[in-house]
């Protein structure tokens, strides 16, 4: 069947041969881990060249882009079929700018050969190759709707350049591309994430777009912001739509994730690059195409970064009320029943509570100290009768126990006058007036007595011994 020569071995000149078409027939249930290979002496044609192959011609090494016939008359003089015309696409060659080299070759006809590995390409190989995958995956995104299979697409694309190793063949154009290509495919790949709801994987990838624009943004002014300015990729749409594209992916992430404060603070920088640079455009008198269309994409994205900030505060008060719940629940408290009927039985209960204090003060006030006495020491009785209301034990309103408050009313007078604390008072002051000054340190004076007739024993006794 049809194969590729993959190489051939000095020592003995064996030629490695990959079986191309042997695939089809391996059994689904098991693939096959290694490709089909064949290994031979000799030295068999090249296959028929299709488009898409890689070809080697007389010219140098391309793809294969278009297959024609050589005359459009027919037979030739002999009476054979016209030969085949094939167009290749020279990879390489390098000219200036994005020009590029197409030969058209008949005899001898192409010969066919594997196409490189990426690890194999150049930078200029790896930056087409890189391209083509972000068109498949476009394809796979908006028609065919399979995100899985553009995530995966889209992601080949970023790998294929990701270390990308620049030497002297590396133009500018191949830089621009490069820049372009890895922060397209990387904002993509994080959609596809998001429909997806890989809330990690998206964030990573928009993550990765921002960092090559910041890189990016400083060497704004130098070659290859200048050509891609020049090529109709303004500043409103590399550091306007794009970052402000990464930064709603990273805010989501955080939003799903729990970081309200952070999508918060995203959102705040993704609404404040869209506005500055919504006014710029604005301010411009005559804007071009590209203009208008970065006007109205980043309009669009300011609505979203506002849909986007309007949930963010909802969730907020919904954790805040979820805090008041569960601290309610763990420590009591009934604050937040405020309803009016409750607010009104409250207020009842405060000042009948109050009445009742003030009542008890001025009774205790006219027992103790409430007297009027006169200038004889008699006292003068006050007849002032203070209605108190009387509650029952265990309830602060009389209407909870089913009473009227009229009758359990009761009626207290306080008199000024207390006949037996004065008739006290005064046989006390009499018996003070009455009895002698010593009457009250008798004992004292007995047990002084009792200590100097003690001393003055000891010193006669002293005095008769010597």
């Amino acid at each position: 069947g049809r194969g590729l020569v993959i190489r051939t071995r000095k020592s003995d000149g064996i030629k490695e041969v990959q079986l191309l078409e042997w695939e089809s027939f391996a059994n689904p249930a098991k693939p096959q881990q290694q490709p089909f290979m064949m290994y031979t002496s000799v030295d068999y044609p090249s296959v028929t060249p299709r488009v898409g192959d890689d070809a080697v011609c007389q010219y140098g090494r391309g793809m294969v882009t278009q297959i024609s016939r050589a005359s459009a008359d027919g037979a030739n003089s002999k009476g054979e079929p016209p030969a085949l015309k094939y167009s290749i696409a020279l990879s390489s060659w390098r000219l200036n700018g994005r020009s590029t080299v197409t030969c058209h070759v008949t005899s001898p006809p192409p010969r066919v050969v594997r196409k490189h590995t990426v690890s194999e390409m150049d930078a200029h190989e790896k930056v087409t190759l890189a391209r083509s995958q972000k068109t498949k995956a476009t394809n796979y995104f908006s028609q065919k709707k399979d995100y899985n299979l553009a995530l995966t697409t889209y992601a080949s694309a970023v790998d294929a350049v990701r270390n990308v190793q620049h030497d002297y063949t590396s133009t500018n154009e191949v830089r621009a591309d490069l820049v372009m290509v890895m922060v397209t495919c990387s904002n993509n790949a994080a959609t596809c994430c998001i429909k997806l709801e890989k809330w990690d994987e998206a964030s990573k990838f928009a993550q990765n777009a921002l960092i090559l624009l910041d890189a990016l943004y400083g060497k704004k002014g130098k070659k290859i912001h200048t050509l891609l300015n020049k090529e109709g990729t303004i500043d409103a749409k590399l550091f306007g739509e794009w970052r402000v594209k990464s930064y709603l992916v990273v805010a989501r992430s955080c939003l799903e994730g729990g970081g309200v404060d952070d999508a918060i603070g995203i959102l705040k920088k993704a609404r404040d690059v869209a506005v500055g640079y919504i006014d710029e455009i604005n301010k411009q008198t005559n804007s071009s195409k590209e203009g208008k269309a970065s006007l109205k994409s980043l309009t669009s994205q300011v609505k979203v970064v506002r849909r986007l900030l309007v949930e963010c505060s909802n969730k907020k008060k919904a954790a805040k009320k979820m805090e008041k719940r569960r601290a309610k629940a763990m420590f009591g408290g009934d604050k937040e029943n405020t309803s009016p009927a409750k607010v009104n039985k409250n207020k009842e209960v405060k000042q009948q509570t109050r009445k009742v204090e003030e009542v008890e003060e001025k009774g205790r006030i006219g027992i103790l100290a409430g007297s009027v006495i006169s200038d004889n020491g008699v006292g003068v009785a006050s007849d002032q009768d203070i209605e108190m209301p009387i509650h029952p034990s265990g309830s602060s309103n009389p209407k909870d126990e089913g009473v009227s408050p009229t009758s359990m009313k009761k009626a207290v007078s306080f008199c000024s006058r207390a006949p037996q604390v004065r008739e006290i008072e005064s046989s006390t002051e009499d018996e003070d007036e009455s009895s002698p000054w010593y009457s009250e340190h008798k004992e004292a004076m007995i047990m002084l007595g009792v200590a100097g007739f003690s001393a003055v024993a000891l010193m006669a006794s002293r005095r008769s011994f010597r």
